[in-house]
């Protein structure tokens, strides 16, 4: 992997927009990125950093990525990077605060990313990949093949984590080799066994568990004290397939023969049983026959004794059908009778009604006279139904027309109002037109009232913002000062612990000596006179921990001042902003014009309320206008209308004059000839109900005469004596018909054979044989239960030995399966059977590992002048398992191992950079690895005295040859007059940093 172009604006200290060509800047190989402690060198590592991964590792980090020297801008950074994939571009904006698009404030406007694939580094535009933070890390992390983690421990060895990878566990380090070798696959596949084992174990499990079940299921059907069940278990223990098979064999052969003698028991208890159910049900048989012959005889008895009584009620059921057959001619003789009877006395009533009325001449007409009279007084009557409702209606129209004539005088008067009104309110609108321009002169200067308070705000703001800034400035000077006392007490603690350290060397190597080993200092084997330890001795441990607190405290003394310079920087532009202008005079200030605005926006809102006034004023009149025209045109139609009632009232009342005559008015003429009409209909009707009542008389006389002569009476009288309810014909037809029925029943009953063929003389004996059937019956159940429970013990123990025999065969299968998973997978996973105790995963690692260690040792025999090697050791990797991915230091002075956890600060840094450039170029020289070809180290030079500075500088020097770049970042001046090619990185005056590419 190589970084060619940087571009970054408003991130950290850098306010505008830096690009660095790392192509150009690293064509010598080595190049320098120098500046003042917290200038902003780390931030340019920690901007690639985030250009490919989104994150530092920290919010508060990724929070700290925006500058503070240009609030609101907008934070950018790209990288154009390469791999073996091709060439992309990546660009993001971290999260910041923006200032809002409406009101005052800020907002935080969310991280954004892009990816692109380049034909070339020069391209300008690209193929787009990805356009989210999510699909961008997820494509960045498949290029590149390191998360972040791995990459700050490969490609970017920042402050503080740069020895990561030299002491790294060793299974974090086996994952750093897995990404950057590619060998993840050794990994899926190891896993892949080990789960394939762990899953053949569970089936091995649930088989042989199976096997037990099945055996227990079958013991559990025997008696306790069956020997089979002894012998099933031991097989079962020992997992002895035949003999499992042979003892289940046995014990359902057993079973199937006493199976089949409870059956021939149960077969022979089921014939006696029927055959003495048999016998039973032929005593049943002729008990019941007897019983229904007795039961037939006494009821032929009593049927005798009834009959004489039954053929009189024959006889007087046969003259009541006859005299039912006259019966109707009877009543329709009676009723015609009755009929002229009422129609003599009805005639006879309207006759004596009319005797004495205006009507009396109606009773000496003859009937068709009357049937004429009726005809015309209908007509006459007809004629005047319209005249009686015109009558009827002349009182209310004229009351209807006097009021309408009385509405339509009051509608003039208040026409007249409106019109007085409408002349009024032009007038009204020239005043309220006046006013409204008057109000709008005074809402005009809204716009300059509110630049006013904006300008007057900003004001006051600022004037407040000094008084936090020079709080600001006070605390971060005082912050400075102690953190410089602090830095010298740490500097001065530092050179007492190496004092105390370089006078205790000689008591240190003494403790180290043996009586018969060489002295690692004069070579002698006897140690007379051994220095003794100082008591205030110091380690190496002691001596690095020093020198770190110095660092830190140095840290943070370059953090502080770099605070107070951005406090400073802050207070400047504050104070300029204020104009000098104090607190209280831009509070009054903004008061002033805030309540000026409020006043003109007053206005504002009252000129509408005018407006809205005056268009509602216009509208009314408007609306007033079009009424009183609308009612003038109304007025006059109506006159127009009300004039014609009046004359066809005055027509109508002279209609309904004539139509009365000498009645006097038209309804008491209508009376008249409706009370002549119904006189006469009633007589008419009446002389013509008595004419038909006397003709259906005659008619009936004749039909009684024949309907007697046909029934056989001789007279009317005799047929009504014979006539009876229909009640009792019903009752008398139901006892002669039972009584017969039953007759023909009982003499059919007692001919059928089953009572035909019985002599009387027969004694059933039902008890007896129903005993014997019970006992039978008894036996028959007994048997039954025996080979029930026989057949239920064989079916079960059937199918416990298909079970037990096809579990035995899927236990085999499974074994077989098994067993080479089992093996692989131990294997696989450094278990039973794995004579080096590796797992896959690590032995596929081991080589390469090696290769690294190696290739790290021809770089720290240079830089260490041949005192330190890098050795690969056994580490434990859980409880049994050994990662082989150790790594510990020896020391060719003394011959002795070293934990790296030992080393001093500078040793630390040239073996830590020992072994990432051999990480490097094994990964290089593989074909399927990673090419890291860009290198930044930031910090651990000021550790390292000029001669080991120069062997560091000589081999990084040789890494141009392979065509990889290192950057080196760092502050110590000796390096500025080594390297060249540099990125010079500068503070500016107001806190703010600015860098410089010479190359």
């Amino acid at each position: 992997m190589r970084i060619h172009h940087l571009s970054l604006e408003a991130i950290g200290p850098f306010v505008g927009h830096h690009e660095v060509d790392l192509d150009q800047l690293s064509a010598g190989g080595l190049f320098l990125l120098e500046g003042p402690t917290g200038s902003g060198k780390s931030t340019l590592i920690d901007a690639i950093t985030f250009a490919l991964y989104g994150t530092l590792g920290s919010p508060a980090r990724d929070d700290r990525l925006p500058s503070a020297h240009a609030a609101g801008a907008e934070p950018v950074i790209e990288v154009v990077f390469s791999t073996g994939a091709g060439i992309y571009r990546v660009r993001r904006t971290p999260a910041f605060q923006r200032p809002k698009r409406r009101g005052e404030g800020t907002t935080r406007q969310n991280a954004t990313a892009r990816l692109w694939r380049l034909e070339s580094v020069s391209d300008p535009s690209g193929e787009p990949l990805a356009a989210t933070t999510q699909e961008v890390g997820t494509e960045v992390r498949r290029i590149v093949r390191l998360d972040r983690s791995q990459f700050s421990q490969t490609v970017v060895l920042p402050q503080g984590r740069f020895s990561t990878f030299l002491r790294a566990k060793p299974d974090e380090r086996a994952a750093v080799l897995q990404d950057v070798f590619g060998t993840e696959v050794y990994q899926r596949v190891q896993d892949q066994l080990v789960a394939m084992a762990r899953e053949a174990r569970k089936e091995l499990e649930a088989a042989r568990r199976e096997v037990t079940g099945c055996v227990g299921n079958l013991g559990s059907l025997l008696p306790d004290d069956d020997a089979s069940v002894t012998v099933l278990e031991q097989a079962a223990a020992e997992l002895d397939s035949p003999a499992m098979e042979e003892a289940a064999s046995a014990v359902v052969a057993r079973a199937e023969s006493e199976h089949a003698a409870a059956e021939t028991r149960r077969e022979e208890a089921r014939a006696a049983e029927r055959a003495a159910q048999r016998v039973l049900d032929a005593e049943r048989d002729l008990a019941q026959r007897v019983r229904r012959r007795r039961e037939l005889l006494a009821e032929q008895e009593q049927l005798a004794a009834r009959a004489d009584a039954v053929t009189a009620l024959g006889e007087e059921l046969a003259a009541a059908r006859r005299a039912a057959v006259a019966a109707g001619a009877l009543r329709a003789e009676a009723a015609a009778r009755a009929a002229v009877e009422h129609a003599e006395e009805q005639l006879a009533r309207v006759c004596a009604a009319s005797a004495d009325g205006p009507d009396a001449d109606l009773t000496d007409l003859g009937l068709g006279a009357l049937r004429e009279l009726v005809t015309a007084l209908t007509g006459e009557r007809g004629g005047l139904v319209e005249l009686l409702t015109l009558e009827a209606g002349l009182a209310g129209r004229e009351a209807a027309v006097e009021a309408d004539g009385t509405a339509l005088a009051a509608r003039r008067t208040a026409l007249e109002g409106r019109r007085a009104v409408l002349a009024s309110r032009p007038g009204q609108r020239e005043r309220l037109s006046q006013a409204l321009s008057r109000i709008q002169r005074e809402a005009m200067s809204v716009p300059a009232a509110e630049a006013r308070v904006t300008a007057c705000r900003a004001v006051r703001d600022a004037a407040r913002d000094v008084a936090q800034r020079l709080a600001q400035l006070v605390a971060a000077e005082a912050a400075a000062t102690a953190a410089t006392s602090r830095a010298t007490a740490a500097t001065q603690e530092e050179q007492t612990v190496r004092s105390r350290w370089i006078a205790g060397m000689a008591g240190s190597l003494a403790a180290e000596l043996e009586p018969g080993t060489p002295c690692t200092v004069c070579g002698a084997t006897e140690h007379p006179a051994p220095a003794p330890r100082s008591p205030e001795h110091a380690t190496a441990e002691d001596v690095d921990a020093a020198a770190a607190r110095r660092a830190r405290a140095e840290d943070a003394v370059g953090a502080a001042r770099e605070t107070r310079a951005q406090a400073e920087a802050r207070l400047r532009a504050a104070q300029e902003a204020s104009g000098g202008t104090a607190l209280a005079d831009a509070e009054e200030s903004l008061t002033a014009a805030e309540q000026e605005l409020k006043d003109a926006r007053d206005a504002v809102r009252l000129a509408a309320l005018h407006e809205q006034e005056l268009a509602v004023f216009d509208e009314e009149t408007d609306t007033l206008r079009g009424a009183v025209s609308g009612e003038e045109n109304a007025l006059a139609a109506a006159t127009e209308e009300l004039r014609g009632r009046r004359a066809a009232l005055a027509s109508d009342r002279e209609r309904c004059s004539r139509g009365a005559a000498e009645a006097g008015t038209v309804a008491a003429r209508v009376q008249r000839i409706e009370s002549r009409l119904s006189t006469a209909r009633r007589v008419v009707e009446a002389r013509d109900a008595h004419h038909a009542a006397r003709r259906r008389q005659d008619e009936s006389a004749a039909a009684l005469a024949a309907a007697l002569t046909e029934s056989g009476f001789a007279d009317a009288a005799q047929a009504t004596a014979a006539q009876l309810p229909a009640t009792r014909m019903a009752e008398l037809e139901r006892e002669v018909a039972e009584h017969g029925g039953a007759t023909a029943r009982v003499r059919e009953c007692l001919a059928e054979a089953p009572i035909a063929s019985l002599t009387g003389e027969e004694v059933p004996r039902v008890e007896e044989t129903q005993a014997l059937q019970a006992e039978r019956q008894t036996a028959l159940i007994s048997a039954t239960e025996l080979a029930g429970r026989a057949a239920d013990s064989l079916a079960r123990l059937r199918r416990c030995h298909r079970s037990l025999s096809e579990v035995l065969a899927r236990h085999h299968v499974v074994t077989e399966r098994a067993a080479p998973v089992l093996r692989m997978g131990e294997l696989a996973a450094a278990g039973e059977g794995n004579a080096r105790a590796t797992t896959l995963s690590t032995f596929v690692l081991l080589r390469r590992f090696e290769d690294v260690v190696a290739a790290a040792n021809d770089r720290l025999a240079v830089m260490s002048d041949g005192r330190y090697s890098l050795t690969r050791i056994d580490e434990r990797e859980g409880r049994s398992r050994k990662a082989g991915l150790g790594l510990a230091v020896h020391d060719h002075v003394t011959e002795t191992t070293r934990d790296p956890h030992t080393l001093s600060g500078g040793e630390t840094f040239y073996v830590s950079l020992c072994l990432a450039l051999g990480l490097a170029d094994v990964v290089t020289s593989e074909a399927g690895g990673i090419s890291l070809d860009t290198l930044f180290i930031d910090e651990g030079f000021g550790s390292l005295d000029p001669h080991t500075l120069d062997g560091v500088l000589g081999e990084l020097s040789r890494l141009q040859a392979g065509g990889r770049a290192v950057g080196i970042v760092s502050h110590v001046s000796e390096l500025k007059e080594r390297i060249a090619d540099r990125i010079e990185v500068r503070r500016l005056p107001s806190g703010a940093s600015t860098l410089t590419v010479r190359a």
